[in-house]
This record gives structure tokens, C-alpha cells and sequence, in this order.
């Protein structure tokens, strides 16, 4: 089952929604309904949903207030709006689609239909890597990075270093390729520090094979590359530990 949410301040737009996924797509799930940016953010986290219907313009701001507050963003979003003004910001999110209202029903399951095919991608590729990820040892696990034009399978021993920049992550290889991806880090926090990875700051999980010095004067970590970041007073004592624990 799929799951979805719509977020729409016209109720005869929500209910066209409804209605279509509902013949044409018995296997989406509709979990919410949400009008305002404050209700959409609340939505969005109870609902984990795969798929989200959005208009752009709500009740008291823009769904570009919700998405830039988001710390990642795993579901596929379809733009459903009056203007064509948004479309650039729009495609900014990796929207599947920006269709125009009124909605015609071709142009909505051509939506769908591309939403679903990277659903269902998505979670293949999660199968895939957690059964390979199964069989290997910790230095040869691998992560799937998505930009918008491509998929990249990286050795999770090879990443350096990565920064958090709102709904993007940037990674940085130790081949000096850096890949940005449009997912918080939030997203590959739990799999990077279980291999070997640590969170020095808010904006900062580096690969502790490539930490060289801790400058205790300016607060900074120091990498293999030369690389100065900045280390948090609250997670220095749990470095100091591990390192002493290591």
C-alpha cells in the first residue's frame, strides 16, 4: 500500500484528488488532509507518507514555507496549483510534477503513474542495499546517493565527510567528488554513525578514519584533507571519549 496525503486549501481541488486516486489507484492509501502550513508539517511528520498532493499557495503562507523547514524530504511531491509562477521553486524540490489547475485526468495519472515507478524504485533499492548490506562487513557497505540526474552507489568508507545545509546534504568522497543530494542529513544519520562515523556539529558528520587533530583553542576539527570544521561543545566530551574508548 501507498501512502499519500493531500495538501490543499480548496476543498473541490482535495476532493478531485480523492476521487481520482481513488478509481484510478486503489492502491494509494489517502492518510490526511491538510490546509494550512502549520497543519501540512503536522501531516507530513504523523503520516510518513510516500506521495504528497500539493497546492503551493494555503491559508496562511506557501508549501515552500513547510518543505524549507524540513529537515529531509523522502516522499515524491506533486504540485497541483493555479500559477505557473512557483514552477522553478517547485522543480528546486525534485517535484515529480507541476500540474496546472484545472487538472486534467490525463496529466494527473501520467503524475501518478511517475510517482508510483519512483516509489517502488525507492524501495527496491532499500531492499537491495539492506540484503547486500547484510552480507558484508562494515568497511564495505555501500549507500545510495540520489541527485536529480543521477543514482550513486558510494562505498560508505569512501565518504570523508558530510554538511547539512537545510533540505541538502553534501557529500564529500575521498576521491575529492562532492555529491548533493536534496534529503537532510537527518536522512543518513543512523547508517554513516553506525559505521564508523561521527556528528561533530548540527551541520557536520565526518568519517573518523579521516579526523587527524582536535584544536581545543578554536573548537575546530582538523581532517586528513586540511578540512577545519566547526565541533560543538556538546559533542566534544563524546568524541574525547570514543577516541579514548578506540
Amino acid at each position: 500500500m501507498i501512502k499519500a496525503v493531500i495538501i490543499e486549501d480548496e476543498p473541490v481541488y482535495a476532493e478531485m484528488v480523492q476521487s481520482l486516486s481513488g478509481e484510478f489507484y486503489p492502491g494509494i492509501e489517502i492518510r490526511g488532509y491538510a490546509q494550512t502550513v502549520e497543519t501540512a508539517a503536522l501531516l507530513l511528520a504523523s503520516a510518513q507518507p510516500d506521495i504528497a498532493f500539493c497546492d503551493i499557495e494555503l491559508k496562511d503562507g506557501t508549501m515552500f514555507d513547510v518543505l524549507k523547514k524540513m529537515n529531509s524530504i523522502s516522499f515524491q511531491i506533486i504540485f497541483i496549483t493555479a500559477h505557473n509562477k512557483f514552477a522553478i521553486q517547485a522543480f528546486k524540490f525534485s517535484a515529480i510534477d507541476y500540474l496546472l489547475k484545472p487538472v486534467e485526468e490525463t496529466e494527473f495519472r501520467n503524475a501518478v503513474d511517475r510517482a508510483i515507478e519512483r516509489v517502488n524504485q525507492k524501495q527496491l533499492q532499500h531492499i537491495r542495499l539492506m540484503l547486500e548490506n547484510m552480507d558484508r562487513s562494515n568497511e564495505n557497505r555501500r549507500i545510495v546517493l540520489r541527485t536529480m540526474d543521477q543514482i550513486h552507489i558510494v562505498n560508505v568508507k569512501d565518504i570523508v565527510r558530510c554538511r547539512a545545509d537545510n533540505t541538502y546534504t553534501t557529500f564529500y568522497l575521498v576521491t575529492g567528488e562532492n555529491i548533493l543530494v536534496s534529503k537532510g542529513m537527518k536522512e543518513y544519520e543512523d547508517i554513516l554513525c553506525e559505521n564508523g562515523f561521527f556528528k561533530i556539529h548540527q551541520s557536520h558528520i565526518i568519517n573518523l578514519q579521516f579526523l587527524r587533530k582536535i584544536d581545543k583553542s578554536s573548537e575546530e576539527v582538523i581532517l586528513s584533507d586540511k578540512t577545519r570544521l566547526p565541533l560543538s561543545q556538546r559533542r566534544k566530551q563524546d568524541l574525547l571519549q570514543i577516541l579514548n574508548e578506540s
